[in-house]
C-alpha cells in the first residue's frame, strides 16, 4: 500500500473518534429519554438542533478539501486537524446526570458503532485509501463522510430498533420474575403512590412512619419506572419485608397500568393532578385518566387515600371500588386535615386531625405548604394501616428533607441554601416562593431555569412564576437565555428592578453572579435544575 493510502487510514482516526463521541452523546440523550425513540424524536425536534452547531464549520472545511487538495498530503493533514479541532472544542461541561453505562447502554453503543463504523471504514479503506481512485470521487466520499457524522441521531435510533426485540424480551423476563416475587408473599402490604407531583416526598415520609411498625422496602430516590421498581424487587425484596412502598411515574397513558400489573397494590395514594408532562400526554384528560389507572387497579377490599383539595381528584373519586379516605387543608369535609400551620427556618409545624377528632402536633424539618399536604397524606395512609398519630409524630421529628426538594442547608459561611432542584411544576414553584417569602433573614436570591414539559401552557405558567418570584426575591438569576424569556417577562412586568435580574447562559455563570453578591444570613433558593437535554450551550 502506498504511503498516501496508509496516511489516509491513519489520519481518518480523528474523524472516527469525533463521530464515536457524537454517538456517545446521542446515547446519553436517548437514555435520558428512557430509551424511547418517540420521546427522543420529540427532543430532537424541540432541543436537538443545538447538536448541529459544528455542521457549518465542518461543511466549510469539507469545501476546502473538496476544492482540490483531497489527494495530497496537505489535504490529509487538513482532514485530521479539522476533526481534532472539533474534538477539542466540544462542550466539556460535566453533565448533571451522567451517562450510565448499564449493560443495555453498552449493547446499544456497540450496535450503533457497528452501524456507523462498517460503512465508514469501507469507504475509507476501499475508496480513500485506494491509489487508483480519482480525486473527484474522493471529494464526493469526503462530503458523504462529513454528512454521515451528523446522522448519529438516526444511527442511534436504528440501533435501538435493532435491539428492541431483545431488550423487550429481557425486560419481560425480569418483569415476570419481580411480579412472581411480589405475588409469592400474600401478606405483603403493597402501597403505591402517584400524582403529578409530591409522590417521591410522600413515599419517603410514609416509609419513615411505617418503619415504626413494619419492616419496609421502597425503591431508592425517584425510581418510579417498570425497570426501576423491577430492579428494587429482584435485588432487595426479602421474606422479612412486611410492606412495599413505591411511587409510580408516568409520561403517557398506560404507564401506571403497567406498573400496577407488576405490583398489584392493595393501597393507593393520589397526591395531585397537574399539567406536568403535557407534551407527552397530549391532553389534560389523558393525565387524569393515567393517574386514576392506579385507583382503577385497586381491589374492592383496598383503600384509596385521595387529596380532596384537588377538584380533579375529588370529581373522579367514584372510580374507586373500595374505601375512599380523603385528606386536604382547605376542604371542610375531609377525613384528615391540618390546622395552625407555621413555617420557620427550622422547618414546619402544624396540627393534624384524624377522622375521630384525634389531634397531634407535628414538627418536621420539611418546608412548604405542599409538604404539609405530603405529610398529611402519608399520615392518613399510615393511620389506615394501623399506626397511631403519636407514632407518626415521633418518626417525623427527625425526618430529613428529601434530597433536592426544598432541602434546607446552612453553609459554613453563613449562607442559607434551599435546594428545590428536582423537577419543578406550577404548584411546587409557587410553594417555593411562599416559603422563600415567609423566611426571616437577609437578602433573598433565586436561581432557576423555569419549568418545562407543560405543553402549550409552559410560557403562561413561567410568566406567572416570574411574577411570584418578583414579589419574593431581592435578586434573581435565570439560567438559559431562550428558555427563561417568559419568566423574565413576568419578573419585569411586576416592577422588579432590572439591575437585580441576571440572565445566565449556564448554571456556573448564575452561581458566580449570586455568590458574588450574597453574604452570611442571605437565602439562596435553587428552583428546578433541568436535565442535560435542555442545555442551551
Amino acid at each position: 500500500m502506498e504511503l498516501l493510502s496508509v496516511l489516509w487510514v491513519v489520519l481518518s482516526v480523528p474523524y472516527l473518534a469525533f463521530t464515536v463521541l457524537r454517538l456517545k452523546y446521542q446515547l446519553h440523550m436517548l437514555q435520558l429519554n428512557s430509551y424511547r425513540n418517540e420521546r427522543y424524536s420529540l427532543w430532537l425536534k424541540t432541543k436537538g438542533h443545538r447538536q448541529y452547531r459544528e455542521l457549518l464549520g465542518l461543511l466549510a472545511a469539507g469545501a476546502l478539501l473538496i476544492g482540490g487538495t483531497v489527494a495530497n498530503y496537505v489535504g490529509l493533514f487538513l482532514w485530521a486537524v479539522i476533526y481534532l479541532i472539533f474534538i477539542q472544542a466540544r462542550d466539556k461541561t460535566p453533565p448533571k446526570k451522567a451517562l450510565v453505562f448499564t449493560m443495555r447502554a453498552r449493547r446499544l453503543f456497540a450496535v450503533a458503532i457497528l452501524i456507523f463504523g462498517i460503512p465508514a471504514l469501507l469507504l475509507i479503506f476501499l475508496v480513500l485509501a485506494s491509489p487508483s481512485v480519482g480525486d473527484s470521487l474522493k471529494s464526493a466520499v469526503i462530503a458523504i463522510l462529513v454528512i454521515y457524522s451528523f446522522c448519529t441521531p438516526s444511527i442511534m435510533m436504528a440501533a435501538n430498533l435493532v435491539l428492541q426485540p431483545f431488550e423487550e424480551s429481557k425486560k419481560a423476563g425480569y418483569f415476570k420474575e419481580a411480579q412472581t416475587m411480589l405475588a409469592e408473599n400474600p401478606n405483603l402490604i403493597k402501597v403505591a403512590i402517584t400524582g403529578s407531583f409530591g409522590k417521591t416526598s410522600v413515599k419517603h415520609i410514609l416509609n419513615v412512619i411505617m418503619e415504626e411498625k413494619y419492616h419496609t422496602l421502597m425503591p431508592p430516590g425517584s425510581y418510579n419506572t417498570p425497570m426501576g421498581i423491577t430492579i428494587t424487587v429482584r435485588e432487595h425484596l426479602k421474606p422479612v419485608h412486611q410492606a412495599f412502598i413505591t411511587e409510580m411515574g408516568a409520561k403517557q397513558k398506560g404507564d401506571i397500568k403497567e406498573l400496577c400489573d407488576l405490583v398489584h397494590p392493595q393501597y393507593g395514594l393520589l397526591t395531585a393532578i397537574g399539567e406536568q408532562h403535557l407534551e407527552t400526554f397530549g391532553t389534560f384528560e389523558n393525565i387524569i385518566d393515567t393517574k386514576f389507572e392506579l385507583i382503577d387497579a385497586l381491589p374492592a377490599e383496598g383503600i384509596a387515600v385521595l387529596n380532596f383539595d384537588d377538584e380533579n381528584i375529588r370529581a373522579n373519586a367514584y372510580r374507586m371500588k373500595g374505601k375512599v379516605v380523603s385528606y386536604g387543608l382547605t376542604s371542610v369535609d375531609v377525613d384528615y386535615s391540618a390546622k395552625d400551620i407555621r413555617y420557620h427556618s427550622r422547618g414546619t409545624e402544624f396540627t393534624v386531625i384524624a377522622p375521630n377528632g384525634e389531634e397531634e402536633q407535628i414538627r418536621t424539618r420539611l418546608l412548604g405548604r405542599h409538604n404539609v399536604y405530603n405529610t398529611v397524606g402519608a399520615i392518613a395512609m399510615a393511620h389506615q394501616l394501623g399506626l397511631t398519630l403519636r407514632q407518626a409524630k415521633k418518626s417525623l421529628t427527625t425526618l430529613p428533607p428529601v434530597e433536592h426538594r426544598l432541602e434546607l442547608k446552612v453553609h459554613a459561611n453563613g449562607l442559607i441554601v434551599i435546594d428545590d432542584a428536582f423537577n419543578s411544576n406550577p404548584v411546587g414553584a409557587n410553594a417555593a416562593m411562599e416559603v422563600l417569602g415567609a423566611m426571616d433573614g437577609g437578602k433573598k436570591f433565586l436561581i432557576t431555569p423555569g419549568m418545562v414539559e407543560l405543553g402549550e401552557k409552559e410560557a403562561e405558567e413561567n410568566r406567572k412564576f416570574g411574577v411570584a418570584a418578583a414579589k419574593a426575591c431581592d435578586y434573581i438569576a435565570l439560567v438559559g437565555v431562550k428558555q427563561t424569556e417568559p419568566i423574565k417577562e413576568g419578573i419585569l412586568s411586576a416592577g422588579f428592578p432590572e439591575d437585580h435580574l441576571f440572565v445566565a447562559e449556564d448554571l456556573n455563570s448564575a452561581n458566580t453572579y449570586v455568590y458574588g453578591k450574597a453574604v452570611a444570613g442571605d437565602i439562596i433558593l435553587y428552583e428546578n435544575d433541568l436535565p442535560d437535554t435542555y442545555n442551551e450551550k
